[in-house]
């Protein structure tokens, strides 16, 4: 056989020569180089053999190799009691995650706004006091709210408590917020971290950034604070972004300790992401015990050299297959848990079975009273508080100021979603308060002259506030930021868990399968010696590759100036469809 002789002139015009080898064959060429470059090597480097037909002899020599399966048990071992405790957690965050429609909310008020609320991290930041918060906006503020639920604790250290809250019409631009407890309870001390307000109607945030001490015993020792809303600047800064990534980062994106104190309102549960470090943990034995101690390759040309260690093109070949090995799949399985949709199942309200307050004189000028008082919040609706009603009298002074308001909304020519929703919460008022009228008897109040007259009146003008409410509705019809549904994040529909569980459980199965197999295929001490390789290979990603990936990411986002976005939820439609049924039997009617 000819010899052929190869000569490759650099760039610096020095000859480099590559000879046939002894091993060419009509099929193979072997390539002998002077130089250091991957034109004579091999582009990937093959793990260890291992005959996978001898797997019944191998898996025969367990009682003289059985390093690898003892630490395989021990590690499915400490798998299970982990699963156990994240079951247990899983089910106490779901009772947690459950967001609060507001009981002292109007049931004729239908313009909402959604309240998180973030309690801090440190010892003893959480309130067993009851909270109160007040909205103060550009166009008129809130009725005083109890932040409270009779299902679930709220205000934990660390907890995100979200409420919904109704008023009788927009507030404009909320500029701030009023906080307060009664210092009630055996631990009242409270750490507010910050709050976001969201306006369900237009989708616009507002942010308080709190950071300080409800308490009579921390801090100033105030009880009660008003927090102004952040200004744009402030949102957008660097170092309030990087915290924010920074600890979101570490919560859900770092997979172990994401384990311990997951995001409150994650799809990803602890049970998805308990299993996600096991495949993790098997997929990395497994392609580190058959990559361990590969022969080395003399010719492997050497890329770094720092003091006495190398950085051979072997090296690197070797950690770019663990990476596309390892990390593809995984990735994909966790991101399908963190994407997918719960499943919504539609509640169906419950029955009142309590039997309903029997109506009286004074229950009907209470109600009436409240929502002139709600009304007169707003500084555009001119009309001032009534005093507190004593009889049915005053009930007819009070609808005939009602009258005034009717024909000052009719006359406004420009509609906007403030007089759309002021006639709304008018109307349903005076729908409810003829339904009492109704049910009243004439015959036991103390003057039958004057109710007959308030119900005469109040029937005049639910018409008049219908006919009124129609104009405004179709003028300007409520506005909801519909586009925001094409920026959303990206689900997947509620069966692809299926899908996930079916990919982790097939990876870590065949993981299992050949980290066995090479395990005694290598025989003890070679078993014994690559775990101490695996403990170090696991430090390093636990301590080192996952914290570097979350500073990395929060260090992009900060730099790019993006804040961290406000948690969607559809939780929302099944609280809203609980406030409009309040508006069904308080009215009366089936559509307002």
């Amino acid at each position: 056989m000819r010899r052929h002789v190869l000569v490759l002139i650099s760039d610096s015009d020095e000859l480099l020569l590559s000879k046939v080898g002894e091993k060419t064959t009509p099929y193979l060429t072997h390539c002998r180089c002077n130089h250091l470059t991957l034109f004579g090597g091999s582009f990937f480097v093959m793990p260890n053999h291992v005959d996978v037909s001898r797997t019944a002899e191998l898996f025969a020599t367990v009682d003289e190799n059985y390093v690898v399966l003892v630490l395989m048990c021990a590690f499915f071992a400490l798998y299970l009691l982990t699963l156990v405790w994240a079951c247990f957690a899983d089910r106490r965050s779901r009772l947690k995650r459950k967001m609060t429609l507001l009981e002292d909310n109007h049931p004729g008020a239908h313009y909402n706004y959604l309240i998180s609320v973030y309690t801090g991290n440190r010892k003893n930041s959480g309130t067993t006091a009851n909270v109160t918060v007040m909205l103060t906006g550009s166009e008129g503020e809130s009725e005083t709210h109890s932040l409270a639920d009779p299902d679930k604790p709220v205000f934990e250290r660390g907890g995100v408590d979200m409420f919904l809250m109704a008023t009788p019409f927009p507030l404009g631009e909320v500029q701030s917020i009023r906080l307060q407890h009664d210092n009630s309870g055996g631990q009242p001390s409270w750490y507010v971290n910050k709050v976001t307000v969201q306006d369900l109607q237009t989708q616009h945030v507002f942010h308080y950034f709190c950071d300080c001490w409800l308490s009579s015993d921390h801090g100033d020792g105030t009880t009660k604070k008003t927090f102004h809303a952040a200004r744009t600047d402030e949102i957008a800064n660097f170092r309030y972004i990087f915290k924010n990534r920074t600890s979101t980062g570490f919560r859900d994106e770092h997979i172990w300790v994401s384990i311990v104190d997951p995001p409150s309102r994650t799809p990803f549960t602890r049970v998805q992401r308990v299993s996600c470090c096991m495949c993790l943990l098997l997929c990395t034995m497994a392609i580190n015990i058959a990559f361990w101690n590969i022969p080395v390759d003399e010719s492997s040309p050497v890329i770094l050299v720092i003091g006495s260690l190398q950085l051979t093109w072997q090296n690197v070949m070797v950690g770019i297959q663990s990476g596309l090995l390892m990390f593809p799949i995984n990735i994909l399985i966790i991101t399908i848990f963190r994407s997918i949709r719960p499943r919504s199942v539609a509640k169906k309200p419950k029955r009142e079975d309590q039997k309903m307050d029997a109506v009286t004189v004074p229950t009907v000028l209470k109600d009436i009273g409240e929502v002139v008082s709600l009304v007169s919040k707003s500084q555009r609706n001119k009309i001032s508080e009534t005093p507190r009603l004593e009889s049915i009298t005053d009930l007819c002074s009070t609808l005939d100021t009602v009258h005034e308001f009717i024909q000052l909304m009719q006359g406004e020519c420009e509609s906007d979603p403030h007089w759309v929703y002021c006639s709304k919460f008018l109307l349903a008022g005076l729908c409810h308060l003829l339904m009492d009228l109704e049910k009243l008897d004439g015959r036991n109040v103390p003057c039958p002259h004057d109710y007959q007259q308030a119900l005469n009146v109040a029937n005049v003008l639910v018409r008049k506030a219908e006919m009124v409410f129609s104009c405004h509705l179709a003028s300007c019809p409520p506005t909801v930021t519909k586009q925001k549904k094409s920026t959303a994040s990206c689900w997947l529909p509620w069966w692809c868990v299926f899908l996930g569980w079916f990919l982790l459980l097939s990876i870590s199965a065949v993981s299992t399968y050949f980290t066995l197999l090479y395990g005694f295929q290598y025989g003890r001490e070679k078993s014994i010696k690559w775990v101490m390789s695996l403990g170090l290979s696991l430090f390093q990603s636990i301590f080192i590759l996952q914290p570097l990936k979350v500073i990395g990411i929060a260090v992009v986002f900060a730099l790019l100036l993006k804040p961290v976005s406000v948690e969607e939820n559809d939780e929302v439609k099944q609280v809203l469809m609980g406030q409009r049924e309040k508006c069904k039997r308080f009215t009366g009617r089936e559509t307002l």
